[in-house]
């Protein structure tokens, strides 16, 4: 049987893609834990992230576009990113919107949104235009080491002034 992300990612399945570039895609999860969830995975088919290190990174980095996304289209009050074990064997990110009254758990039940509503929210994500940096963790440089100078250690000798004072 095929995997289901790799026929989303071959667009050989319908799905609400949120953000696509070479590596990764980005779209609506069919069954949401809150409003505008949606799952990151890789084109290529991993298991787990730690079969490709490259892959996984860019995995990465597209989930935080899409965490930028929801804030600018949905305005949560917080948006999650997961990485939990699924019935689906294929690496991905799960990207949660938090509201007031949907607070995206694992043992909630998924929320029941019609086709209209995902379309609307998709539409909404779409439209936010947040482009993938160049780099996102630069080498920065590490400042010189102070020579260190040597210091002498000195007597705590505050006790002989207390002990005259008192005498």
């Amino acid at each position: 049987m095929d995997c289901i992300f790799c026929a989303i990612a071959r667009k050989s399945i319908f799905s609400r893609i949120v953000y696509e570039d070479t590596e990764t895609l980005a779209f609506l999860d069919i069954t949401p834990r809150s409003r505008g969830m949606c799952l990151v995975i890789p084109k290529k088919h991993l298991e787990d992230f730690t079969e490709n290190l490259e892959i996984a990174k860019e995995t990465f980095e597209t989930a935080l576009i899409v965490q930028q996304k929801i804030i600018k289209a949905l305005t949560p009050l917080a948006v999650f990113i997961s990485v939990l074990p699924s019935q689906v064997p294929h690496a991905h990110i799960r990207v949660y919107p938090v509201y007031e009254k949907e607070i995206p758990l694992i043992e909630n039940k998924p929320l029941q949104l019609t086709d209209a509503e995902l379309d609307e929210i998709a539409k909404k994500l779409k439209s936010v235009n947040i482009e993938k940096p160049k780099k996102i963790i630069e080498e920065t440089p590490r400042p010189k080491k102070e020579e260190k100078k040597e210091v002498k250690e000195v007597e705590d000798t505050s006790w002989i002034k207390r002990y005259f004072e008192v005498a």
